[in-house]
């Protein structure tokens, strides 16, 4: 049964070739310009489409159920979903709008397991931007706009809000930090998901942080190892609510110390 996100109206299109797909994560886009997109994206001549539309006032929309392939992003179809927002680059999204990519987006966490975070990095889960994919995504880089991309951060609070909200037994944000550091998203924080959060914290170059922060396993920190690392702090600082600078510093330090002592399981 295709998956549809409750609280949109699903308006099926024809751009689209109906692959199958588990989605990492949740692509934000601009319309550049307003009204639904339904029709754009129903017409062959076209050759794109999106998941999801979020109105300025309130308006919601789906065209391509959640566990199919839109064609938004290119390279990133296989692996995100989408989401249009109605407007410019140049305005913010309105509160209605960010009500409903966070709905979108708990809807998601619930679905796909998703990390309830926001990443800068293609192939990691979380709320992504479509600049973000460069070239192999279509070369956006303006897409959604600095505005918009500055709101994402409030997009994921909203959810987390709404994942807390749904009386699901296992926490958002221990899910959100195991998909963070490449262990078992189950929710719950043990010995595994401990060690890995332990080898990112500490810093220390090992083949564990290596693992844990999704590079190359090979004992030899280069700039490849580097760049993984400061992605994975910036996912987890997101998550935990602190300023996300990609340096794990005495703030971030104390909100990991606090999220520990009330999720982990020794």
């Amino acid at each position: 049964m295709p998956h549809i996100v409750e609280t949109f109206a699903f308006r099926p299109v024809r751009n689209t070739d109906g692959k199958g797909i588990v989605p990492i994560g949740l692509v934000l886009h601009v319309a550049q310009g307003n009204g639904s997109q339904f029709n754009w994206f129903n017409d062959p001549r076209s050759q794109v489409s999106s998941n999801l539309w979020a109105g300025k006032a309130g308006q919601r929309e789906q065209y391509v159920p959640s566990d199919v392939r839109a064609w938004a992003q290119l390279g990133g179809n296989g692996t995100y979903n989408s989401i249009e927002t109605e407007g410019f680059d140049t305005e913010a999204l309105t509160p209605e709008q960010i009500e409903s990519v966070a709905v979108a987006y708990a809807d998601g966490v619930h679905a796909f397991g998703w990390a309830l975070a926001v990443t800068d990095t293609p192939g990691q889960s979380g709320l992504i931007t479509h600049g973000a994919g460069a070239a192999s995504w279509g070369n956006h880089p303006g897409c959604p706009g600095g505005i918009r991309t500055g709101q994402r951060h409030q997009i994921i609070a909203q959810a987390a809000q709404l994942v807390d909200d749904s009386g699901s037994p296992t926490p958002p944000a221990v899910v959100a930090l195991q998909h963070a550091v490449h262990v078992i998203a189950d929710g719950i924080w043990g010995p595994v998901t401990d060690a890995a959060l332990a080898a990112v914290r500490t810093h220390q170059w090992t083949r564990a942080e290596q693992a844990a922060v999704g590079t190359v396993v090979d004992g030899a920190w280069g700039p490849r190892s580097q760049a993984a690392y400061v992605a994975t702090v910036r996912t987890i600082q997101s998550i935990l609510a602190v300023a996300v600078d990609g340096v794990w510093g005495p703030a971030t330090d104390r909100a990991f110390v606090a999220a520990r002592s009330t999720y982990f399981i020794g």
